[in-house]
């Protein structure tokens, strides 16, 4: 493997990308960069957890940052060929050297949905049904409708985030979480198997780490773009702005590497399901420097 290196893709459009296809089976105008990290996501998620295709594309890869690895490999393209009788070549072997992506992780910007539901079980982001819920939701005897499973119905919390005219908003308190401070998600890390044991995704998450330590205002919002009645800020204090909180949402089996980059298991949280996969919560805080919207006077 040659030296390693990382390329960073900021939010970009991705009108027009099949999640129904592989990364190689897209549009042109699609990034690269969008593309490799889909190609590790696709060995990682698809071929080897199982995970549908066209659920492991999603709305929030266009709004995210993504940060994919590349390492030199060399590929057979040709293989050698012998004489079958004298052993001898008669075709050498031919390669060639390709910056192959072998590892990748996204950021995603606040705001983000309610935090999961404990023991829901979640398929292509949307909660599904448990045979309670869908006995709930029978026609009794006498024409009414039983009650729907507790653990699936709206709270208030989320009603209110239904009807805003932004996604802004309050969301249940956690162990490390509020339930109103902004927070960026870390996710979709993936290594390529081979090349696991060479501390790919502690490179990825530094990389990210600095950059988002250099640039803690890029996610916040735009007063000038947005305007304070659309953010429904009555002062500036009321601003969303971001303050170093990461979360994760963790596939339980490698809670261990999330801990030894300082992150901690929300337990307010609790664990849940993603496309059959038990996955927890966790939280980590970066030190940056303030940076409170500002207003500039004319």
């Amino acid at each position: 493997m040659g030296t390693p290196f990382i390329a960073l893709l900021t939010p970009c459009q991705l009108d027009g990308y099949d999640r129904t296809k592989p990364h190689d089976q897209q549009p042109p105008h699609i990034p690269k960069v969008f593309c490799d990290a889909m190609e590790v996501r696709e060995a990682v998620f698809v071929k080897e957890q199982g995970v549908p295709l066209e659920y492991e594309h999603d709305a929030d890869d266009a709004r995210s940052c993504h940060w994919v690895m590349y390492a030199s490999v060399n590929q057979t393209t040709e293989p050698e060929e012998r004489d079958p009788h004298t052993g001898e070549v008669t075709k050498p072997r031919k390669s060639e050297t390709r910056s192959t992506p072998i590892g990748t992780l996204r950021i995603v910007p606040f705001p983000h949905p309610p935090h999961p539901q404990p023991d829901g079980r979640y398929v292509d982001n949307v909660l599904q049904e448990d045979e309670q819920t869908k006995e709930g939701n029978q026609t009794s005897d006498n024409g009414s409708k039983a009650t729907r499973s507790r653990s699936h119905t709206l709270t208030s919390v989320d009603e209110e985030r239904q009807i805003s005219s932004l996604p802004f908003g309050a969301d249940r308190a956690t162990t490390y979480h509020d339930g109103k401070e902004p927070y960026i998600k870390l996710g979709r890390m993936a290594v390529i198997p081979m090349f696991r044991g060479h501390h790919i995704a502690g490179q990825l998450w530094q990389a990210a780490k600095k950059w988002l330590e250099d640039n803690p205002s890029v996610f916040n919002p735009s007063i000038t773009k947005l305007g304070m009645d659309s953010i429904k800020a009555g002062t500036l204090s009321d601003i969303p702005n971001w303050n170093g909180l990461v979360c994760c949402h963790a596939q339980e089996s490698v809670v261990k590497v999330y801990e030894k980059w300082g992150f901690k298991v929300d337990e307010g949280m609790g664990k849940w399901y993603e496309e059959g996969i038990p996955h927890v919560g966790m939280f980590k805080r970066l030190h940056i420097k303030p940076t409170g919207p500002k207003i500039r006077s004319t």
